[in-house]
């Protein structure tokens, strides 16, 4: 089978009920941030099941708000995993915070347990958790450090542990809105908690013209995004069936290649916001073959892992350079049709077969 289009990395899934919502919107002649934000709030807080949250312009900036709610000192530490989105980082620094970098679990793409406790100390005052391309990660012992938990959720809304949706199990939850991410509105954030004194406190900060407000950004989502948000969240949980009905064909595809596949973790739901294989061989070979046979692929964090900015050595960050050598991202999105996934499977097992030659 040859197919003559390129099939794209990812694509946000998106139709006539979006257009519809923003037409109505349009109509109504009130596009800042308005009615159509709250209820999308409200919506998603119900969801997840927390007491409320927050909207925000981006996923960045409601990080950077939800570490200011904590109201941390100025060169306090918070531990992050080395492997994951310059954002993150971004965040702890624009809050004049010290970041404290952890290695992460090689199967599964999450911070280590392990790793976050030997860098754990008396001025540990908070950890962001992100649950990596939809896996998530088992919060049970992280709790029981007794340090904030900020639940990164930017891969992984919808998903599950132990029954809860993340997102409702640390002290707050970041959500991202961004184009390529499971619910999109183009870009935008929210930061959602189970604390009414942490919900009052997002507020105060969000509210621009705040007396005491602890900063000067603007954390606004417009009502046309949050139009959009609410129609895309209407469809999540079948964009959550989708895309594990294509990672269920990937995984009879490719388990007798020589890679590492996604492992789904005990009592979780996956829901494979990224579709993560590691291979042998050269990373950078195999992703220039896929290309020309109309496949992108990618390397989700890049150009370097976090460390790499620090200047930290490599050798405290064994599993992410490993990952960063090995680890790349397939196709998977609710658009794509049957016929290109028979033909992702197919393609992508042969160069793998022949890869590892």
């Amino acid at each position: 089978m040859v197919l003559n289009i390129m099939i794209e990395h990812s694509n946000p899934t998106l139709g006539i009920k979006e257009k519809q919502a923003l037409a109505k919107a349009i109509d109504q002649n009130y596009i800042a941030e308005g009615n159509q934000t709250h209820c999308f709030e409200k919506e998603l807080s119900e969801y997840i099941g927390v007491k409320g949250g927050v909207a925000t312009s981006t996923g960045t900036l409601g990080l950077h708000l939800a570490l200011s709610a904590l109201d941390l000192k100025k060169n306090d530490e918070v531990i992050i995993p080395s492997y994951t989105c310059r954002s993150v980082l971004n965040a702890v620094l624009y809050s004049g915070l010290t970041p404290i970098l952890c290695d992460v679990d090689i199967e599964n793409y999450n911070i280590s347990f392990n790793e976050a406790k030997k860098v754990l100390s008396k001025n540990t005052k908070a950890i962001i958790i992100p649950h990596m391309f939809g896996c998530p990660v088992s919060l049970d012992k992280f709790k029981k450090l007794k340090v904030p938990i900020i639940e990164d959720c930017a891969h992984s809304i919808g998903a599950k542990y132990k029954g809860q949706k993340v997102g409702s199990i640390g002290d707050l939850s970041l959500f991202s809105f961004e184009g390529t991410k499971y619910i999109v509105t183009g870009e935008g954030g929210m930061v959602l908690t189970g604390s009414n004194r942490l919900l009052k406190i997002l507020k105060k900060l969000k509210e621009p013209n705040s007396i005491d407000c602890l900063t000067k950004y603007t954390y606004r989502m417009s009502d046309l995004q949050a139009t959009v948000g609410r129609v895309q969240l209407k469809r999540l949980e079948g964009f959550i069936r989708k895309r594990r009905s294509i990672a269920k064909i990937y995984d009879n595809a490719f388990k007798s290649c020589p890679v590492l596949l996604p492992k789904n973790q005990e009592y979780s739901r996956h829901i494979y916001q990224r579709y993560m294989i590691q291979i042998q061989g050269n990373i950078n070979t195999f992703i220039k073959i896929c290309l020309k046979k109309g496949i992108k692929v990618k390397q989700p964090v890049k150009p370097y892992a976090l460390h790499k900015y620090l200047g930290l050595p490599s050798r405290d960050y064994p599993n992410t350079e490993h990952i960063m050598r090995s680890a790349v991202s397939i196709p998977i999105y609710p658009s794509l049709t049957n016929k290109q996934v028979d033909f992702i499977t197919r393609t992508i097992r042969r160069i793998l077969e022949d890869h590892a030659k």
